[in-house]
């Protein structure tokens, strides 16, 4: 939502600097072509202090308008090559840990990064006497909990050993 307010906000200021740059130029056309048929006279002492004004004007507004446009862009480039690589997600994770989901498997999030997962990874833990499997997070690898494996008892290692089942 917050991304989407900034857009917005972007757009508005895109606009309106237009429209701002459009009327300064109105009032430029009036001062330079109206107001000599009502009888002004070219003075440097005023249109030197005039000029240096409209000129900063136009680079004040067209300054942080080109920055804006650029930032817009950006975000939408990106926004679309995300959604062309399918990598935005379009639901978001709840406050539980695991929720079922739509292809009948679980959806498990992270307690320490909030990553969200289908399948975890399945690493052994040797940090005790025995081996044992663990479920690890596949973005921190941080130990979610033991793996559910009925052969997790018959799993011995040795140095120059390879597993046994």
């Amino acid at each position: 939502m917050e991304g989407q307010f900034t857009r917005i906000v972007l757009i508005f200021w895109f606009i309106s600097s237009f429209l701002v740059l459009f009327l300064l130029g109105q009032l430029d056309w009036l001062i330079h072509s109206e107001l000599y048929n009502f009888g002004l006279e070219f003075d440097p002492a005023w249109a030197q202090p005039y000029w240096v004004t409209m000129n900063l004007i136009y680079v004040w507004l067209i300054g942080p308008s080109i920055l804006g446009a650029v930032a817009l862009g950006f975000d939408f480039w990106n926004k679309n090559k995300n959604n062309k690589r399918g990598s935005k997600r379009k639901e978001k994770p709840s406050t539980s840990k695991v929720q079922p989901a739509r292809n009948n498997s679980m959806v498990i999030s992270c307690p320490s990064c909030k990553k969200v997962f289908t399948k975890p990874l399945v690493m052994l833990d040797f940090s005790r006497d025995k081996p044992r499997l663990v479920n690890v997070c596949p973005y921190c690898n941080v130990v979610l909990g033991k793996a559910e494996d009925k052969k997790t008892d018959d799993i011995r290692v040795g140095l120059d050993k390879k597993v046994v089942h």
